[in-house]
């Protein structure tokens, strides 16, 4: 796993939060707040300690039809009081559902380590995921009867997401939470920092986020783009949402959608490698010059951009199974509303616009990037706005989905999330001072800064990666004999637990 750093902050692994053997207690709300609780401590198949809430509303922001619904699920662990909230957005074509709930009657079991959420919940953090709209679209509706899609875009997602977040900071009763997203959750996670930063949250968690960096407005403005216009040839040819998505290397009338595939798939893992009609998918497996032995094969090789399964980064079923659990719909006019904010210096078509205000955010923020398809298609996570406190971490070997549901994601990618928001609640901070270039045989001293954090201060040095046997005190003594570049950072620890690590500085031995 390579990490670049790009504030002083950073940081590593630790056991988890402590908790305390408080019982919890679960506020109950008037019916005025307009939620509906339909879910009340829900059980968790492999998790006898954890429980689910699940509320839903009505949607307030227009169009206000039978499907402009939301959802919040809550995870939170029984007997402890916990120590942070963080919220998920899921991705393209996820849902909480799909990230959170887990009950006994369900056939596939979901663990920790396929899932932040319930890696995160499980050590002491509140945790809520959030139902867009589309989750309560029916999967068999065909493209005429999707019209009320049309108008579902950037402001009603962020509307949503804020009536969520409310929610779920009076259910826990935190003034700001963690804001994290998966995919394009992350890109939705940014346009809502950009407007509710200040109010709502205290750090933000990007999941191989859908773009390739924190965005701003580009360069150069042509404040021409008719966004009225493309929204009508929505209504026009009734494109009014990508589905999930459609093989476009097969004719419509063999597919009638990935997710029944999938879904197919799943129930069926060792049948042929067939459309739903029946047809067989005559093609060869690439890989082994063979016809493909089942659906599942078929399904893996076709993915293979999404996760690295044959490099052993994730498993297959677990995949399918999280990918049937997937919504079908996403909304073409997100899309055209992003396309006005690039093309607008201020967009005019809308009330608030997200980009211009994206460079003023100034929170805390970790972002993960897969190295096999977010750095291809992305590049890494850039920091373009106000904030200092940004670290950035390239995941090597992983691809897109292994970052949520894969085999060392728990390790990667959960864990190391934990740290950092638990670094961040407790204020702990690391600084070491300086590089420098010496001759051979010379001494230099480094030394570390450390504040925040909880009673006294504990210190371990690192060459590298690798922990300098003894070196545990504020000052780092160094002399080296061989010309190169040698690296050190801090790795400081408070007296509960909290960690953080220095920025790291160099030696440069010279002749």
């Amino acid at each position: 796993m390579q990490k670049t750093r790009i504030a002083t902050l950073t940081v590593l692994l630790i056991t988890g939060l402590l908790t305390t053997a408080i019982p919890l207690l679960v506020p109950t709300f008037a019916a005025s707040d307009s939620w509906t609780l339909v879910n009340d401590a829900r059980a968790m198949k492999a998790y006898p300690d954890l429980k689910e809430y699940v509320w839903q509303k009505n949607a307030t922001m227009p169009p206000n039809g039978p499907y402009d619904k939301i959802g919040l699920h809550r995870l939170v662990k029984m007997g402890i009081t916990p120590k942070g909230v963080v919220f998920m957005l899921p991705g393209a074509y996820g849902s909480g559902e799909q990230l959170v709930s887990n009950p006994p009657t369900d056939s596939y079991t979901k663990t920790e380590n396929i899932s932040n959420c319930i890696y995160w919940a499980n050590r002491g953090l509140d945790v809520y995921a959030l139902d867009y709209r589309r989750h309560f679209i029916p999967a068999n509706f065909n493209s005429s009867q999707l019209s009320f899609m049309a108008d579902w875009g950037q402001d009603q997602f962020i509307s949503d997401m804020k009536e969520a977040i409310d929610k779920a900071k009076e259910v826990s009763g935190s003034s700001k939470l963690f804001l994290a997203g998966q995919s394009l959750g992350g890109a939705f996670a940014l346009y809502y920092a950009s407007k509710y930063w200040q109010q709502d949250l205290k750090g933000l968690i990007l999941l191989d986020p859908s773009l390739n960096s924190t965005p701003v407005k580009p360069n150069v403005q042509t404040n021409s783009y008719n966004l009225t216009a493309d929204a009508n040839k929505i209504r026009t040819y009734g494109n009014w949402s990508w589905e999930n998505p459609q093989l476009s290397s097969t004719p419509s009338t063999l597919n009638p959608g990935y997710l029944s595939l999938v879904q197919f798939a799943v129930k069926n893992p060792g049948a042929p490698a067939q459309y739903l009609n029946g047809t067989l998918i005559t093609t060869i497996n690439p890989r082994t010059n063979k016809t493909w032995t089942n659906i599942t094969e078929w399904f893996e090789y076709g993915g293979r951009a999404m996760w690295n399964t044959y490099g052993g980064y994730s498993d297959i079923t677990i995949n399918m199974n999280l990918l049937a659990q997937g919504e079908r719909y996403l909304p073409t006019r997100i899309g055209l509303d992003t396309a006005a904010f690039n093309d607008w210096t201020i967009s005019p078509y809308h009330s608030y616009d997200y980009l211009a205000h994206m460079k003023e955010v100034n929170v805390p923020v970790l972002a993960f990037r897969s190295a096999l398809l977010g750095i291809p298609a992305y590049g890494n996570v850039i920091n373009r706005m106000a904030t200092t406190d940004f670290t950035s971490i390239i995941l090597t070997n992983y691809s897109h989905a292994d970052v949520f549901q894969g085999t060392y994601s728990a390790r990667d990618v959960s864990q190391p999330a934990l740290d950092w928001m638990r670094s961040e609640l407790v204020g702990l901070k690391a600084t070491a001072f300086c590089d420098v270039t010496v001759m051979p045989g010379w001494t230099w001293n480094f030394f570390v800064h450390s504040n925040g954090g909880l009673g006294s201060h504990t210190y371990q040095w690192y060459e590298g990666t690798t922990p300098l046997q003894g070196q545990t005190s504020l000052i780092l003594t160094v002399t080296k004999n061989t010309l190169g570049k040698y690296t050190y950072y801090c790795k400081v620890t408070d007296s509960e637990g909290a960690t953080t690590n220095s920025n790291t500085v160099t030696l440069t031995v010279i002749s």
